[in-house]
């Protein structure tokens, strides 16, 4: 009698255990669950500028250009320092010298030593864009080969974009849980799915360059932060 009213004991235990362990799956996570995902995007006024610009220059001898192309770049950079950009925000991006080949094959073929020179620059004043960019090329810059707006500190934002995006995602839980006759107990997992910087790209027309008149940027009024985030909720 003794021994069966153990053997009882032990199966009413097990069975107390199975139902405790029914709605938990064997790598001990919830198996009642719903999976959401939820962007947010918010807007936000660009505070700088990011501008690449380039001198070129070209001799019959390497060394000529190269000397040519670095006294005409400093004159760049001067300018640019005239114009109130600091030197944390001038940044050398490529140096470069080729030797190319003209009326190759011909009784007037001669070589041809191309250098260069890029130098990316941050305007954080952005109504001075284009007269940062008149200043550099009045010094000898010869392309303006990208203008970017963009946030300096996007950390911010970005957070507030993630905030939001987990309260939607909630807020999809919420309701799938009710339509179902459910409840939200809690979260299992957030997933952040994608993130991109938030730049705007303008083009710049070369033929500018030649131009006599102060060049007109106008940035952009508004970029765009968005996060995508997936989640994983538990539900009763």
């Amino acid at each position: 009698m003794v021994a069966g009213a153990i053997v009882i004991g032990v199966v009413v235990w097990l069975a107390a255990t199975a139902i405790a362990q029914d709605d938990v799956s064997p790598g001990g996570k919830p198996s009642r669950t719903i999976t959401v995902t939820s962007t947010a995007t918010v807007k936000v006024t660009p505070d700088e500028a990011v501008v690449d610009l380039g001198v070129r220059s070209e001799s019959a001898a390497g060394a000529d250009a190269f000397a040519q192309n670095a006294k005409t770049m400093q004159a760049v950079l001067d300018a640019l320092g005239s114009a109130g950009i600091a030197n944390k925000d001038m940044q050398t991006t490529n140096v470069s010298l080729e030797q190319h080949t003209e009326y190759r094959g011909k009784p007037n073929e001669q070589r041809v030593f191309v250098a260069s020179n890029s130098v990316q620059v941050v305007i954080h004043d952005l109504s001075t864009v284009g007269s940062v960019i008149d200043a550099a090329v009045g010094a000898g810059a010869d392309s303006v080969n990208d203008i970017r707006f963009q946030l300096a500190n996007p950390h911010e934002v970005r957070t507030d974009a993630l905030h939001q995006a987990v309260t939607g995602a909630r807020a999809k839980a919420d309701a799938l849980a009710d339509a179902a006759g459910t409840r939200v107990v809690s979260v299992v997992t957030i997933d952040e799915q994608n993130y991109q910087q938030p730049v705007y790209r303008a083009a710049f027309d070369q033929a500018a360059l030649a131009a006599t008149v102060p060049t007109p940027i106008v940035p952009p009024s508004s970029l765009q932060v968005s996060e995508t985030v997936k989640a994983v909720w538990e539900i009763a």
